[in-house]
Formats: C-alpha cells, sequence, structure tokens
C-alpha cells in the first residue's frame, strides 16, 4: 500500500476544501473490469475485486465490497488503515456509502467517473444531511499514477456477419424504426458501441471492446474514437474522440436519449439545457441475440466444455496439483481450444478458499489434495466477441456427507431453476426465486447463497440487462434470446463453499418460456447424494448426465 498516496489524497482534501472524496475502480467509460493499473481504487487499496469503490477521508478510509467480495477484501487490504464496509445482499452500496457520510460533510466525486443516475441518487440523499457534492473532472490518484500507465494500442477487427446476424447498417435500420423520426441518441456504454458497429477488441483485459463514444441521428452514426477502425457502413462516420464534448454541447432543441446508469455525469452536464432528456434503451437490442449469435455461443461453449476436460483430468489423476497449477492449466486449455481472450480472470479456488466467492489470487502453494473441494468458474471469448461463464466444483478423492449434502443443495437448486415450467408473464425475479427457496429449504443457514442467482451474458460477461436476481430490478419479464447464467451457490467461510454455472438462453413455445443450455458439461458425480432428491429433481439430472460432453 502506498502511503505516499494517502498524504498526497489529504493535501488533495485540504487544498480542494472537501472533506472527502469517492475513489473509484471504474474509469471514464465506467467499465466493470478496469486495468489495474488504471484502477485508483486497486492503487490506493490494493484491493483487486472487479468492483468496489473507497471512500477517502483525513481520518478514515472505507472500502465498501459487496457479497462476492467479502472475505477477499478481509485478506488483501490493511485493516489497520482501512475499514471494509460488507455490503449485505439487500442492501445497495449508495445507501451504504449514505450512511457513513454525516451531516455537513463536503463530498468530492470524480464526474468523469460517476454515473449521471448514480449522482442523482446521491445527491438527494446527502442534501436531506446538508451534505453537498463538489465534482472534479480529474481523479487525483490517476494523477498522481500517471506516469506508470500505460497506452493501449487497440487492434480493432469487424466480426463476420455470419456471427453477428445483421449488418452494422442493418442495425442502424432497426433502431431507426423504433425510434422514429428526428431522434438524437448519445451512447457511451462502450458494450452497446460494439453491438451497434460489430467491431471487437481483446485489448483491454476481459472484454471485447474498444474506447469510444458515438450519436445516434435519423441522418446515420458519428462514432468518436481515437481507434483506427475497418469499414463499418455507409451510415457511419469516424470522428477523434475529442470532437465528442463539442458535438454535445452543438445540440440544442432536441428530444435526446441517454442511459443515465452508463452515462457519466460529466458528460452529461455537457447537454445544453434547451434539450428534452429521455431514457434510452438502446442496452435492450444487444440483450436480445441473433439465432445467429445463439448458434455461436454454441459453439463457443463447446470449445470451453473441451477446455474443461483437462481440469477433470488432472483431478481424476494421481498427481497432487496446485491451484495454481490448475489455473495455468485451463488458461492453456482455453487457448488450445480457439479461445482469444479471457473474459475474466478464472476463478480457481480449492479447499476452505471455495467459500471467497471472487477468489482471484491461485497459490502455488495451496495443494488440492484427497478431500478438498475444487471450485473453477472461466470464460473466454472466440472469434465473434461474445463471452463465455461456466462454473463448476470438484472433490479430489472422497467426498464427506456434509460436502455432499452442501453440492447437492446447489444441484437441486439449479435443476429447478432451469427445468421450471414458465410462462411468457414469468421474471428473471422468479428464476431466482426459485432457487434461492431450494437451497433454503434443502440446507441449513450456516450456508450463505450471498449473491444472485444470475447475470446477463454478452459482449461482456456481466451483461445488463437481464438480471436474476432477489432485486426489483429483476422483475422483468423473460425476453425471448436472451443470454444469462444460472449460477446458484452455498459458502461457509472458513469450510468452503459450492457454486454451479450454467449460461442459458430462453425461447418461447407457444404459451411457454422454455430455458435452454449451452454447456454441456455434467456435474459432479461423487458430490451427488440422489437421496436428497426427489423424483423430478433425479429425472433431471440423470437427464442432463446422459447428454453430458463427458462420459
Amino acid at each position: 500500500m502506498d502511503t505516499k498516496l494517502i498524504e498526497h489524497l489529504k493535501e488533495f482534501l485540504s487544498k480542494n476544501d472537501v472533506d472527502g472524496i469517492l475513489v473509484n475502480s471504474t474509469n471514464e467509460f465506467l467499465v466493470e473490469y478496469n486495468l489495474l493499473e488504471e484502477n485508483a481504487r486497486y492503487h490506493l487499496t490494493d484491493f483487486t475485486g472487479s468492483t468496489g469503490d473507497v471512500l477517502f477521508t483525513a481520518d478514515k478510509i472505507y472500502l465498501f465490497v459487496d457479497t462476492r467480495y467479502h472475505e477477499q477484501a478481509d485478506n488483501q487490504v490493511d485493516k489497520s488503515l482501512i475499514e471494509v464496509v460488507k455490503i449485505p445482499l439487500n442492501k445497495s452500496y449508495l445507501t451504504a456509502l449514505e450512511e457513513v457520510i454525516p451531516a455537513y460533510f463536503k463530498l468530492g466525486i470524480v464526474s468523469t467517473k460517476t454515473s449521471k443516475k448514480f449522482y442523482d441518487v446521491l445527491e438527494k440523499k446527502l442534501q436531506a444531511k446538508n451534505s453537498t457534492i463538489r465534482l472534479f473532472n480529474s481523479d487525483p490518484v490517476i494523477e498522481y499514477k500517471k506516469d506508470s500507465i500505460k497506452n493501449i494500442n487497440y487492434n480493432v477487427f469487424k466480426v463476420d456477419t455470419n456471427i453477428c446476424g445483421l449488418t452494422a447498417d442493418e442495425k442502424f435500420e432497426t433502431i431507426k424504426k423504433y425510434a422514429g423520426e428526428n431522434f438524437t441518441i448519445i451512447v457511451t456504454s462502450l458494450e452497446d458501441i460494439a453491438y451497434i458497429t460489430n467491431l471487437r477488441s481483446f485489448d483491454f483485459q476481459y472484454s471485447a471492446i474498444f474506447p469510444a463514444k458515438a450519436i445516434i441521428s435519423d441522418e446515420g452514426i458519428n462514432i468518436y474514437t481515437n481507434c483506427d477502425l475497418p469499414y463499418i457502413g455507409g451510415h457511419f462516420k469516424t470522428q477523434p474522440l475529442e470532437s465528442f464534448e463539442n458535438d454535445i454541447k452543438s445540440l440544442a432543441r432536441k428530444e435526446i436519449f441517454i442511459d443515465e446508469t452508463q452515462m457519466s455525469i460529466h458528460d452529461y452536464k455537457l447537454i445544453n439545457p434547451s434539450n428534452k432528456i429521455l431514457q434510452s434503451h438502446l442496452s435492450l437490442f444487444k440483450s436480445v441475440k441473433h439465432q445467429n449469435e445463439i448458434n455461436h455461443l454454441k459453439s463457443c461453449f463447446g470449445r470451453s466444455d473441451n477446455a474443461l476436460r483437462v481440469i477433470y483430468e488432472m483431478l481424476n489423476s494421481e498427481t497432487i496439483y496446485s491451484e495454481y497449477d490448475y489455473y495455468q492449466a485451463i488458461v492453456k486449455s482455453l487457448k488450445d481450444n480457439g479461445a482469444l481472450s479471457l473474459s475474466f480472470n478464472p476463478i480457481v479456488a480449492g479447499g476452505s478458499n471455495t467459500s471467497i466467492i471472487h477468489y482471484s489470487s491461485p497459490s502455488k502453494e495451496k495443494m488440492i489434495e484427497d478431500g478438498d473441494l475444487l471450485l473453477i468458474d472461466f470464460g473466454a471469448y472466440y472469434e465473434g466477441g461474445l463471452a463465455t461463464d461456466t462454473t463448476r466444483t470438484f472433490i479430489k478423492g472422497n467426498a464427506t456427507q456434509e460436502q455432499k449434502t452442501a453440492y447437492t443443495s446447489v444441484l437441486k437448486a439449479f435443476l429447478n431453476a432451469y427445468y421450471n415450467k414458465y410462462s411468457k408473464k414469468s421474471s428473471y425475479f422468479n428464476i431466482d426465486k426459485i432457487a434461492r427457496d431450494t437451497i433454503n429449504k434443502s440446507i441449513s443457514n450456516d450456508y450463505q447463497f450471498a449473491h444472485g442467482t444470475g447475470h446477463g451474458v454478452g459482449i461482456s460477461v456481466h451483461e445488463n440487462p437481464p438480471r436474476v436476481s432477489p432485486s426489483n430490478s429483476a422483475k422483468t419479464k423473460i425476453i425471448e434470446n436472451t443470454v444469462f447464467s444460472i449460477e446458484p451457490g452455498v459458502y461457509k467461510e472458513g469450510w468452503g463453499g459450492i457454486r454451479l454455472e450454467n449460461t442459458v438462453y430462453a425461447t418461447y413455445e407457444e404459451d411457454k418460456i422454455v430455458i435452454n443450455n449451452f454447456s454441456h458439461f455434467p456435474f459432479e458425480i461423487k458430490l451427488v447424494d440422489l437421496s436428497m432428491m426427489n423424483d423430478y429433481e433425479k429425472y433431471y439430472y440423470m437427464k442432463w448426465q446422459a447428454t453430458s460432453c463427458v462420459q
């Protein structure tokens, strides 16, 4: 931990007359998987999680982490300097932050790294406390570290229409059909831009995106970027990224659609007050996959299944391997099976480390021995720039009854959520509820199911929409050809954890919704207790195993 950085931030507070400042994990494009060297929160805390921000004050440093990162944060940060605020599943980061901030507090926020939606809600909460917000256009942590940050040369390529299904021009015409005449959409989501253009890059870790912004109107699409782009289509023009701000400012007396969750408060404040601002739903276009994309994902998951065979064979050999050995093996096997990049850093956890939901530091010293659980959560990108995401939990040698009980509880949750008969009125919330209720009935509350049941999967491995969780945002009807994960899990600190994840897609069959799977990797037979299953669950478990890719 850089103590000089702490002193630098204290001087920043004093010089700018603020009581504290938010230190973000993201960058100016609000990405989830930011490079660590560009991650201000990481520089301050050493915490490597993909999400989680800091409130820095002269007296205290608060690190806010959701349930996926409670254990990891405890293990990585210096708790003599940092207080880890562990946000429970039923509480938002905004609420947790507001509870820590006292009355009459002057809070600094980096405007380029804070969404308009977040800013509006936080400002309202702080006003009730007579507290205020001051916006800064640059990040003091990144300014302090700028000499160590390298520029990335993005190699942007075009995805074949046989994979993405529609040309970029056809996507523009579809957007125009729904938006009507005289519309303007400001796009700051990198995933949305990658979708619209059919362009991808694997140069930014764990993503298929490239830095850009866009303005869409009925006349065409301006793409603002400093990357060299291949030809997109006749309706597209490329401009330098620096031109984006002036072009936003020039828009006047129009109806402008934006996504408040993806647009920074900095960009929002560039918009002329004469414009009428409306909420954009452009993200829905990429969440509904074309049949060509579905077919491509079937191929991708088939290759990912083949990659996982290496782990299965290693685990069932007589050789004792470390977590790190398994980590290296899955990375190599993915590449050997055609992966062009990883969609996230693989989680490879053994023994009690399996309770750390997003365990990120596979150890060369932690050997996986007889009786140890091994959890592998992995994903990759192939030529279409769509992510895969799969999790399996295995056992080395023989399992205890406790391990079987925990595993079978999670397996039952998956089977019930996956094979349930859904109507066209069903929501993603319903899927979560089925999985959560099954676990609650199957195992004691010593084990925690401390995350949502799933998330959207697409150009990013965590795509929104949809969400499969107990939150209100999941209470939307299941839409045909949306792709999402079903990944129930149970965890007990000091003992371990079980998670089983399959990425799936929804189809309509008459008045019903059917959930279809991409992966066909079997479940760990040595961890299944059939006596815990009813006849329905046994039937579908046997059906899954019989059609699996490993016999």
